[in-house]
């Protein structure tokens, strides 16, 4: 009823990302270049970060606490992997969530002055979060080839 009311279909979402794609590539840009600009290392945080994160859990998951995941034999940086790639749809769906809320209040300058299609704002949003999960997720396929010296085929 509202949807009606209000000219909202799902549909529209869809087809609105479609029509402005340009523009949700370049808002997505700016706002990975954003959350970096004025750091020490830049882009680079983006790599580094997953590494360090993989590293602190395989350390205090297998190490500290001495978690343990399928086999005997396992080594820890297996688990480590494992772990890790779990958290990396865990930190996709959370960064998308957490960012949500905010996302008109951040771009009020869109929201006021211009005719802005604000379904574009959330597209943004998640293309920025889908960049730090492939990013995560480059990090995770290298650690598993230099581990298991190959890669299967399903990755």
């Amino acid at each position: 009823m509202v949807s009606q009311q209000y000219g909202f279909s799902p549909l529209m979402v869809v087809t609105s990302m479609a029509s402005h794609w340009n523009l949700v590539c370049q808002l997505t840009r700016r706002e990975i270049a954003s959350r970096y600009r004025g750091s020490l290392l830049g882009v680079l945080w983006a790599f580094l970060h997953p590494m360090v994160m993989l590293a602190v859990y395989t350390i205090v998951f297998r190490g500290a606490f001495g978690m343990r995941w399928g086999q005997d034999g396992e080594s820890a940086l297996d688990f480590g992997l494992l772990l890790f790639s779990g958290l990396i749809v865990h930190a996709l769906f959370a960064e998308s969530i957490q960012r949500a809320p905010y996302l008109i209040v951040n771009h009020s300058n869109y929201v006021k002055k211009i005719v802005f299609p604000l379904e574009i704002l959330a597209w943004s949003s998640l293309g920025a979060a889908l960049f730090h999960a492939m990013i995560s997720a480059l990090v995770l396929i290298v650690f598993y080839g230099v581990l298991h010296h190959s890669l299967h085929w399903t990755m």
